[in-house]
Order: structure tokens, then C-alpha cells, then sequence
């Protein structure tokens, strides 16, 4: 197996696919898979198979923590509110004003706390479907602001599942 290529493995969810990628320089990301940027990636159907065991767990409604995969490289103050996110408990929420103030920063910061979640290269051990407007509403989900659109209805069913087993 050449390691010097970017390999993916698929998981079925209940929310859709999600993929689990390892670059060439061993970088782990994850995404909700939208049939962009995979060309060129090797499927790997074993690939990461702790992590994949744990979001399969976690898929099923199981509390798992994901406290062993480290927090993605970026950005210092992306990096200070992936931390953070991921103090979130299960099934709670916080808003992104919140977060901010939680990352150091004043509640004048939630927009740039919007764009860390919106770049986060970890979805899901990386929580940022916790993460709402501070009215409650869902707001923002993988780059998408769209009511309607299928980010939204992720985050809706992330939220959703860990409320309904929060153990």
C-alpha cells in the first residue's frame, strides 16, 4: 500500500455517507460525503479501523469520546475552538458567541467562530454540529447556511441522536 497517496474509507450513517481520509502526510480528516475530492484517493476499506470502530459506535447512538485523535492543525484560534467544541458535552449546545467567549475571545468573535466550524477538518470528533445561533435555531453546517438544505438536516440528526441515547 503506497502511503504516499491520499487514501478515504466510506461509513454508512443514518445521516449518509461520511468519509474518513488520511493525506499523504498522515493528516486525518472526515467530511459528509458530497461526491467532490475523491479523485485521485485510494479507497481503503480498512482504513483507520479504531477511529471508524468508534464512529460506528457513536453512529448508533452509543456515547463514545473521541479524547485520542488529536485536534486538527490550523489556525491558533481555529485550533482554540475545535478545543473547546470538543469540551461540549453530548447532546448540549452552546451558541457560537458563547464559544467564543469560551476560546478567550469577546461574544464579537462569533463570526470568526463561525468560520473555525465552518473549516473544520474533523466533523463529528470535532463537534461543531453542537454549535447553534444564539436564538437556538441551527445555524450553519458544513459551509451551508441553507434552512432547507442537507447540512442542515445532518446537524438536525446529530443533535437529534445524541439527545435521544445521551448516556
Amino acid at each position: 500500500m503506497d502511503v504516499r497517496v491520499t487514501r478515504h474509507r466510506i461509513l454508512d450513517t443514518p445521516a449518509g455517507s461520511f468519509v474518513l481520509v488520511c493525506g499523504p502526510d498522515g493528516a486525518v480528516s472526515a467530511r459528509w460525503d458530497d461526491d467532490t475530492g475523491l479523485n485521485g484517493s485510494q479507497h481503503e476499506p480498512d482504513l483507520l479501523p479504531r477511529l471508524a470502530a468508534k464512529l460506528q459506535r457513536y453512529f448508533r447512538g452509543l456515547a463514545e469520546d473521541f479524547d485520542d485523535v488529536p485536534t486538527p492543525a490550523g489556525p491558533t484560534f481555529h485550533r482554540r475552538c475545535w478545543e473547546v467544541c470538543r469540551k461540549i458535552p453530548r447532546g448540549e449546545t452552546r451558541s457560537y458567541g458563547e464559544l467564543a467567549a469560551m476560546a478567550g475571545s469577546g461574544p464579537g468573535a462569533s463570526r470568526a467562530v463561525g468560520q473555525a466550524m465552518r473549516r473544520n477538518p474533523l466533523p463529528v470528533i470535532v463537534p461543531c454540529h453542537r454549535i447553534i445561533a444564539a436564538s437556538g435555531r441551527l445555524h450553519g453546517y458544513s459551509g451551508s447556511v441553507d434552512p432547507a438544505g442537507r447540512a442542515l438536516a445532518i446537524k438536525r440528526s446529530l443533535l437529534e441522536l445524541e439527545r435521544s441515547t445521551k448516556q
